[in-house]
């Protein structure tokens, strides 16, 4: 197997891991959005124990994840804060698509305006040389 076949495979893997994570994450909101529902199947219940395995594991990938960002962002000359400032309005923009399905309709266009708005914001601040960039 060459490099490349098991970076394609790893990365697949990742993106399987990705998609199955939000189905997980889906499940959990649709519990806690009704916990007295009795329509929900028992097997989708998730008890305490593997909820405590599965949360270790999570927090040990992402302490792991953040050491392999610091490490990819010394290489590409990034410094640390900037991606994670990139990261905090990722989430932002994320909390933002989760809260629109909830509130008032909004004018039509208006969200796919204001995420294209910030999208073409954030990659123009990645792309800004360092020293152009206001601290």
């Amino acid at each position: 197997m060459d490099c490349n076949a098991g970076t394609e495979n790893f990365s697949a893997r990742v993106r399987h891991t990705l998609d199955d994570l939000a189905a997980i994450r889906q499940t959990l909101l649709g519990i806690s959005d009704s916990p007295a529902n009795p329509h929900v199947a028992p097997d989708q219940v998730l008890d305490l124990e593997l909820a405590g395995e599965l949360k270790s594991v999570v927090d040990a990938l992402r302490l792991l994840l953040w050491a392999y960002v610091n490490a990819l962002s010394t290489k590409s000359g990034r410094a640390p804060a900037e991606v994670l400032s990139w990261y905090k309005m990722q989430l932002a923009v994320e909390m933002l698509r989760s809260v629109g399905g909830q509130a008032a309709p909004a004018k039509e266009g208006c969200i796919s305006d204001f995420e294209r708005m910030v999208s073409n914001a954030m990659s123009a601040a990645a792309k800004a040389p360092i020293s152009l960039r206001p601290q």
